[in-house]
């Protein structure tokens, strides 16, 4: 799980209990309960979200804490819209299977380019060309479940607690560098994750990622013109190159 733990859930826990950091153990009650969500979440046509990170940047002299957050929608059959914050900086995000755009709703400006492989194939070559990771991409993606739980050494399930008054399991991982815990929603129906801790233990600061999740829904506003970016009269569209490039990539696969 290292690529999709630095890219979006980038997770770990530092210390659970002290059995946990002697064990070796992976409980089977743990990785099912994480594996029955991922699968879950692979297998909703359709599903809408609303996220908080935080996440720590290590300095000479201290370790400071960044803040994130937006809110995703996901429509596997007609494409993806998602936007995010962070500190002063705006950006929107638009995939209507076609086309792909990048809009800065603050600044007015905004960047496209065709793109019509699958959405995996949409994350990969922004990735690649632009060095763009797509927020939250991991959960959206169906092949989630793949290779979740691949690097994991040990796990251990923890029970249930209360989240905001919902009741949701919490399940903790190891893994040779990183440290992960998760909490998974309780309800059999809808075993939706909604909260993700991580420390890289690799680094002897401990940096952190913290991942929130909530105001899931199974039954979006599944309308396609969500996802196709219409521009008001002022907005300034701008070229990059490296953008323009995945034109090629994605009708070379």
């Amino acid at each position: 799980m290292k690529t999709l733990v630095a890219a979006v859930f980038a997770a770990s826990l530092g210390s659970a209990t002290p059995a946990f950091t002697q064990s070796t153990d992976i409980e089977t009650e743990a990785t099912e309960i994480v594996l029955n969500s991922a699968k879950f979440l692979a297998s909703r046509p359709a599903f809408s979200f609303s996220w908080f990170v935080t996440f720590d940047e290590v300095t000479d002299d201290q370790k400071i804490t960044y803040i994130r957050s937006g809110n995703t929608l996901m429509v596997r059959d007609s494409g993806f819209y998602s936007h995010t914050e962070r500190e002063d900086t705006l950006r929107d995000y638009y995939w209507d299977g076609s086309e792909f755009t990048i809009f800065s709703p603050n600044e007015d400006f905004y960047v496209s380019t065709e793109f019509s492989g699958s959405f995996d194939d949409l994350v990969e070559a922004v990735r690649e060309k632009t060095g763009t990771v797509l927020p939250m991409w991991s959960i959206l993606s169906e092949s989630f479940p793949d290779e979740l739980l691949s690097d994991v050494e040990a796990a251990a399930y923890l029970g249930t607690t209360l989240i905001a008054g919902q009741e949701a399991h919490h399940i903790v991982f190891r893994e040779a560098d990183e440290d992960w815990q998760v909490w998974i929603s309780a309800d059999e129906e809808a075993p939706w994750p909604l909260m993700l801790f991580g420390t890289r233990r690799n680094d002897p600061e401990d940096p952190q990622y913290r991942v929130f999740m909530s105001d899931w829904d199974a039954g979006p506003d599944t309308d396609p013109a969500q996802f196709k970016f219409e521009p008001d009269e002022g907005a300034l569209r701008l070229y990059f190159p490296q953008l323009s490039a995945m034109t090629k990539s994605s009708s070379d696969q």
